[in-house]
């Protein structure tokens, strides 16, 4: 989602990233982990690791690392309270009027609806796991807080049976947060068993199907192929190899249909063979994305919509012998990011009337004429608005004009095929937190920058906070000596400064030239009145952004060194991380920040991606994100050389660090599956504490007046503990 201007809420304006705020998103989250980014060839999937076996997945071995040590803790644990938000309660559309704030969550892939109970709803978050209400979306449970992975793909009850069903981990949208194969319920989801990796390891699903007259015959359409099953997910058959995005069935026939990379395939003996499906006007190449469906009245009607070359496709056949014929589609569909958000279902009382979502979702009607008429459902100017980017579509069974719509917002009810909505994101405990701050003095308040739903502030206790700036929530700070001044950030360059506790902002700068270069979520910091944002150069300010003043860091054309995390010990000083490992000190001249002087630290013996420091009164810490090698560092003599403190913590990224003032050899870290204590200065790491979910831990910051740890988790809010 991209808010050029915020609507009364400061003046900051973006400039949209190439190719959309998606992609320049998973980029940001490849580089912290050193993995390759190939959007565009995603046969082999980011985080698989070469060989994906069992033993060798990093991911996995950490998840059995974590458990043994919980085992080898000696002492009482203490436990995790959730800090939420688990409401809030207005949330950003492209909607202009009537009710275009509704409560939202955080990104939703796949809704599944019991056949035998339609207000028993499980929800599939992104990267916050499996989610069950059974009051019609009233009220949330989490269901996988302790799997292996809360990454999830795709959702599907078995029509047969519905006390069965299984979820794909791993999201196949974003192909970052990927898993280790496939859960399976026999109780409506209440418990869940994950069965065998291979050959899902590191992988990510799209779209699961259950054979109607079968609960045990499934098919599996994933980044890694298509898949089938005909012992409830237990062994599996690769049918096609290419990525393969959907899959319809067709009960009243027995065809399948696959929206794969290399196009459309059809089968009419349950995948044994495949024929390939012309589409006339196709461009050549392969598909950006495909979702296919067969009307559920009438299987004999089908459509096919895609995307290639950056324009939108809309295919449809009224009888199996008929072949596909090229429709019209809405003027303004936008398919810049049609590999992330894309969707379509077909009514299921009406063959002729379909939902397609990209960022927006619309419905469209194919007339006696053969006109369609399209409605956009997402964004009005009056009425019922809800979150764009949208990801699934699902009817209620029995209900076929109550559909459910699942975006990066959240999930969404409609009683009438989109005439109204009704958000069923209360208790919906999924946001994803990039970035925390804290009051100094009140450890009720809170701030922190989300994924595509703005900058969030819990300023009572509870589990509701409240959106304070629009678009994605970057980097965020507060004063420590004057808490009411607090600064946030979008994607990419420039500061809003609120002197009011996040009430209103101000845009300060910085602006950068055109050949400046800084990640999706620059590095923010502040000290007092000194405040800091970085990319290939540091702005500095001291008098709210009147005036910055610019240090180049160290780099040449072809290798720009960009600034991946900062920390300010003092007003005069400032250290900042890189991409490729180096650590730099600049301190204030006499002068100003305009004669700062830089010097270069040592570098610990990895060219990986500083993700955080921390200075406490003896020494510098320093963790890295970068998958492999040592993850935590530390020096005692001011960055002159440096000991790895990884120890026995299991081999994945580091993300966070914070010291106990009260002793400085007890430090925290947060990993890519929780939190890890050390009493020693590093070497031993223990997991701290129970109850938090095994999510990544973005962000970690200790409250030393009230002694409590604080955690932003990617997709499972926030978390505290006493410590």
């Amino acid at each position: 989602m991209d808010f050029q201007k915020p609507r009364g809420r400061g003046t900051l304006r973006r400039k949209k990233p190439p190719a959309g705020k998606a992609l320049a998103r998973l980029r940001y989250f490849a580089i912290q982990r050193g993995v390759p980014f190939r959007p565009h060839k995603p046969r082999r999937a980011p985080l698989a690791m070469a060989p994906a076996t069992r033993s060798r997945l990093p991911y996995l071995t950490a998840f059995a690392a974590k458990k043994r040590s919980v085992r080898r803790s000696a002492q009482p644990r203490r436990k995790w309270r959730e800090l939420g938000p688990r409401l809030i309660p207005k949330g950003q559309t492209y909607g202009t009027g009537g009710n275009d704030q509704p409560a939202v969550s955080g990104r939703i892939v796949s809704v599944a609806i019991d056949p035998s109970n339609a207000r028993r709803i499980l929800a599939a978050s992104a990267g916050g796991g499996l989610w069950a209400s059974r009051d019609g979306g009233g009220s949330w449970r989490p269901l996988t807080d302790e799997q292996p992975t809360l990454a999830m793909g795709a959702l599907a009850f078995a029509p047969s049976d519905p006390r069965i069903v299984y979820a794909g981990t791993g999201e196949g949208d974003s192909l970052a947060l990927l898993g280790v194969g496939l859960l399976r319920s026999t109780d409506r989801g209440a418990s869940w068993t994950l069965l065998p990796y291979d050959p899902f390891l590191g992988q990510g699903f799209y779209h699961l199907v259950v054979d109607r007259a079968d609960a045990r015959h499934l098919w599996a359409a994933t980044t890694v192929g298509l898949y089938e099953s005909k012992d409830s997910g237990a062994s599996w058959k690769r049918l096609r190899r290419p990525l393969t995005w959907d899959l319809s069935f067709d009960p009243a026939s027995g065809e399948l249909l696959a929206g794969c990379q290399d196009g459309l395939f059809r089968s009419t003996n349950g995948g044994s063979s495949w024929t390939s499906v012309r589409l006339p006007g196709r461009p050549a190449g392969e598909f950006q994305r495909i979702e296919v469906c067969h009307a559920p009245l009438n299987g004999k009607v089908a459509y096919v919509f895609a995307a290639n070359d950056k324009v939108g496709r809309l295919w449809r056949r009224s009888s199996v012998g008929s072949g596909f014929a090229r429709q019209t589609l809405p003027r303004d569909l936008d398919v810049s990011q049609a590999w992330y958000d894309w969707c379509a279902a077909v009514v299921p009382d009406d063959p002729d009337t379909i939902l397609i979502g990209a960022v927006e979702l619309y419905r469209g009607t194919l007339d006696a004429t053969g006109q369609w008429e399209w409605t956009n459902l997402s964004s009005r100017e009056t009425g019922d608005s809800i979150h764009p980017d949208q990801h699934h579509i699902a009817f209620a069974p029995g209900h076929p004009h109550t559909v459910y719509a699942a975006n990066d917002g959240g999930l969404f009810r409609s009683p009438d095929l989109g005439g109204r909505w009704k958000s069923l994101n209360r208790g919906l405990g999924i946001s994803e937190f990039e970035f925390l701050a804290q009051h100094p003095a009140n450890d009720a308040w809170l701030l922190g920058g989300t994924q595509d739903n703005g900058t969030l502030r819990r300023s009572a206790r509870g589990t509701t906070w409240h959106q304070v700036a629009l678009g994605d929530g970057g980097d965020c700070c507060v004063n420590e000596k004057n808490p009411k001044i607090c600064v946030h950030s979008y994607y990419s360059m420039g500061v809003e400064l609120s002197t009011n506790a996040g009430r209103s902002w101000t845009d300060i700068g910085p602006r950068p030239g055109s050949a400046h270069v800084a990640l999706f979520y620059p590095p923010l910091e502040m000290h007092g009145e000194l405040i800091v944002q970085a990319g290939s150069s540091l702005f500095v300010t001291e008098n709210r952004g009147r005036h910055w003043a610019e240090c180049q860091i160290p780099g040449t054309s072809k290798e720009l060194r960009v600034a991946t995390t900062l920390a300010t010990p003092s007003a005069t000083e400032i250290l900042v991380g890189t991409h490729l490992g180096n650590v730099y000190r600049l301190v204030r001249g006499p002068g100003g920040w305009g004669d700062a002087k830089l010097t270069s630290l040592a570098t610990p013996r990895r060219g990986a991606y500083v993700s955080d420091i921390h200075v406490d009164r003896r020494r510098v810490w320093i963790t890295y994100s970068t998958l492999g090698g040592g993850h935590v560092f530390v020096s005692s003599d001011g960055g002159a050389s440096w000991d790895d403190v990884s120890g026995d913590l299991p081999s994945i990224p580091v993300n966070a660090v914070a010291v106990d003032p009260a002793d400085s050899d007890i430090v925290y870290v947060g990993a890519d599956n929780g939190v890890y204590r050390s009493t020693r200065g590093g070497g031993r790491w223990i997991e701290y504490g129970d109850g938090l979910p095994n999510a990544i831990v973005g962000d970690l910051v200790l409250h030393a007046r009230h002694r409590r740890l604080r955690v932003g988790t990617r997709n499972r809010g926030a978390w505290e503990i006493d410590l």
